[in-house]
C-alpha cells in the first residue's frame, strides 16, 4: 500500500515522484520501473558512452511497423529502459523550443497553464543556468536540479561552421532557450563537468520507494476508479491517493490499453475487456523525422573530428562532440500551399503553422558519424567523417501506437507515419537545401571533402537537387531523432489536470500528453510537465 503509485521511472516519473514526496513529506510514494538502476554504469556517466547505448539492454529497441512513406522500411526507434529513462541515454541536448509552440498548446487545450508563460516557472524551476551573469532572469532559473552548459570546448571546426551557417543568411542567436529559437546558437546541453545528470540522480528520489526490473501488467480499476496496479511478477500495489502513469509516449498508451482503457477495436483484438471508452489512446502519435547526412572531411590528419588519434583534448570529452545548432522557419508560401494540399481548412496567414517565429527546421552538425548504425550505413568512426542532422521539428504527420499482444513485456506496434504530409515534405526539402547551402559555402568547402554516399546512391545531394531527388533520399535513409509524443494527448485522453478522462485517481505525466509537437528536443518540455504535474497533484489533494 502506498499513497502515490508512479508507474514508470523515466524522466517524468522520477521528477514527479521526487517532488510529491518533497511537497508531501508524510505521504508514501512508490516508483515502479521496468528496467534496472544503471546510473553508475560507465556508458551512462560519460558523454562518449552514449554511442554504445542504442541497441543495448538499457533501451527499448523498437522497430516501427513498415512506413508507407519511407519505402516500406521499418525504422529503428528507442527509449530508455532503466531508472531515469531516456535522460540516462540521450545526447543531453537542452532546447526549450519557441514561445509560439507552447502558446499553441495552451490555446489547443484552452488552459493558459500550458502556454509559454504558464510553463515558464517550471522551465526555470528545473534548471541551474550556466551563465547567471548575462542570462535573462525572467527566462532562466539559477538553482534548479539540472545544470545546463553551453559547449565552450573550442572544437577545431567551430568558426568555419559558424561562417558556413552565416553564409546562408541565418542570424546568430545569443540565447535560443528564451522563447525564440531561430538562428545560429551555441549547442546547449545538460552534461555537468562531463558527467550525465539522469533525472533520478539529479532530483534524488529521497524517501521514494523504488522498485526496478518489473513491468506493469495493468492498472487496477474498481468501477471508474484507479486503485493500484498489478505487476508482471504477480505483485499488486494499492494506491490510497492516486496512480500516476509515466511510461512514455510508446509505453503509456500500451499500459492504458492493457488496463481496458482505450478504443474498443484495439482492445478486442487482444481479448481485453473495454472498461473505459477512450478512443484517442494511442492516436495523434508523432515523432521528429531526421535525415543524417555523412561527410568526409578535409585534412583528417589534423584530428578535426572524433575518432582521430589526435582528438585528445580533455575538454572534447566533456559533452557530445557538437558546438552549434541552427534553427530556421520554413518558407510560408510553400508551406501554405502544402497545408491546403493536405486538406487543411481556413489556411490563411494567421494559421499557427505559418507563424514566422516558429522553428520548423533544425540543423545539427556533430563531429562524429552518429546515427550511421541505425540507418545501416558503414561510416567509419576514425576521424574522417562527421554528421549533419536535418530535423523536422514540427511534423504534421500523425500515426499511432497500438497493441501487438496482451503481454506487457511485448513491444507495442509503433507507427509514426513518417513523411505522410506534403507539409512535412516541404519542411524537410527546405531543411536539406539549407544544410547543403551551408556546406557549399566558401567556409563549408573548407570543412567538407565529399559526401559519404549511401548504398545505391550514384551522386551526392546538392542545394540544386530536385524535390524528387531529396524525397528519394529521405524515403530510403531518413530515420528519427527519438522524440515521440502525442499518444495520450491533453484534451483527448487526459484533461488539463493530466487526469485520464472517465477515470478517477489516474493521471498521465510524461511527453505523451503533448497535444502538438514542440520545436525542440523534449527533455526541457518533459521536465516542465512533471514539475507542473507535481504542483497540480499536490494542490488537488490538499
Amino acid at each position: 500500500m502506498t499513497d502515490y503509485l508512479v508507474l514508470g521511472g523515466g524522466l517524468a516519473g522520477c521528477v514527479v515522484a521526487t517532488r510529491l514526496k518533497e511537497y508531501n513529506p508524510t505521504a508514501t510514494v512508490t516508483l515502479v520501473e521496468a528496467g534496472p538502476d544503471a546510473h553508475n554504469h560507465e556508458w551512462m556517466t560519460e558523454p562518449m558512452g552514449t554511442f554504445n547505448l542504442h541497441l543495448s539492454e538499457f533501451e527499448y529497441n523498437y522497430l516501427t511497423v513498415p512506413q508507407e512513406h519511407y519505402d516500406g522500411r521499418r525504422v529503428f526507434n528507442a527509449g530508455g529502459k532503466q531508472l531515469s529513462g531516456s535522460s540516462s541515454v540521450n545526447f543531453a541536448m537542452w532546447t526549450r523550443g519557441g514561445k509560439d509552440d507552447y502558446d499553441l498548446w495552451g490555446k489547443t487545450v484552452q488552459d493558459d497553464r500550458w502556454s509559454y508563460s504558464g510553463q515558464l516557472p517550471y522551465f526555470r524551476r528545473t534548471e541551474t543556468h550556466h551563465d547567471p551573469s548575462s542570462a535573462d532572469p525572467v527566462q532562466h532559473g539559477f538553482d534548479g536540479p539540472i545544470h545546463t552548459t553551453a559547449s565552450a570546448r573550442d572544437y577545431p571546426l567551430r568558426n568555419l561552421l559558424q561562417d558556413a551557417f552565416l553564409a546562408t543568411g541565418l542570424p546568430t542567436n545569443p540565447d535560443a532557450n528564451a522563447g525564440n529559437p531561430l538562428g545560429i546558437a551555441a549547442y546547449t546541453e545538460n552534461w555537468r563537468e562531463g558527467k550525465r545528470q539522469p533525472a533520478g540522480k539529479a532530483y534524488g528520489l529521497k524517501g521514494v520507494e523504488v522498485i526496478t526490473n518489473v513491468f506493469v501488467r495493468r492498472i487496477i480499476l474498481q468501477g471508474n476508479v484507479a486503485t493500484g496496479a498489478e505487476l508482471n511478477d504477480g505483485r499488486t500495489i494499492r494506491a490510497n491517493k492516486e496512480v500516476i502513469l509515466s511510461c512514455g509516449s510508446i509505453r503509456s498508451p500500451q499500459v492504458l490499453m492493457l488496463s481496458g482503457i482505450g478504443p474498443e477495436a484495439e482492445l478486442s483484438k487482444q481479448g481485453i475487456e473495454q472498461l473505459i471508452d477512450s478512443p484517442d489512446v494511442g492516436r495523434n502519435f508523432n515523432d521528429h523525422t531526421c535525415l543524417a547526412q555523412f561527410y568526409r572531411i578535409k585534412n583528417p590528419e589534423k584530428s578535426l573530428v572524433a575518432g582521430a588519434p589526435g582528438w585528445n583534448n580533455p575538454s572534447y570529452l566533456l559533452g557530445l562532440p557538437a558546438d552549434l545548432v541552427a534553427t530556421a522557419n520554413a518558407d510560408p508560401v510553400k508551406l501554405k500551399a502544402a497545408l491546403i494540399k493536405d486538406g487543411e481548412t481556413n489556411v490563411d496567414d494567421s494559421h499557427p503553422h505559418l507563424a514566422p517565429t516558429r522553428g520548423h527546421i533544425e540543423i545539427l552538425p556533430i563531429y562524429a558519424p552518429t546515427e550511421a548504425p541505425y540507418t545501416h550505413l558503414n561510416v567509419p568512426f576514425d576521424g574522417s567523417c562527421m554528421t549533419v542532422g536535418i530535423l523536422n521539428l514540427l511534423p504534421t504527420s500523425r500515426g499511432s501506437v497500438s497493441l501487438a499482444s496482451a503481454d506487457p513485456t511485448a513491444d507495442p506496434l509503433v507507427d509514426p507515419n513518417y513523411y505522410a504530409t506534403e507539409a512535412d515534405r516541404v519542411v524537410m526539402r527546405q531543411g536539406v537545401r539549407l544544410a547543403l547551402r551551408a556546406i557549399e559555402s566558401q567556409a563549408g568547402q573548407q570543412i567538407v571533402d565529399q559526401e559519404f554516399l549511401p548504398p545505391g546512391c550514384s551522386a551526392p545531394l546538392t542545394s540544386q537537387s530536385t524535390d524528387a531527388e531529396i524525397d528519394d533520399r529521405i524515403k530510403r535513409f531518413a530515420a528519427t531523432w527519438f522524440h515521440p509524443t502525442g499518444s495520450c494527448s491533453m484534451g483527448k485522453v487526459v484533461d488539463t489536470d493530466l487526469k485520464v478522462k472517465g477515470v478517477e485517481k489516474l493521471r498521465v505525466v510524461d511527453a505523451s500528453v503533448m497535444p502538438c509537437p514542440i520545436g525542440a528536443h523534449y527533455q526541457v518540455a518533459t521536465y516542465a510537465i512533471a514539475e507542473q504535474a507535481a504542483d497540480i497533484i499536490t494542490k488537488g489533494n490538499n
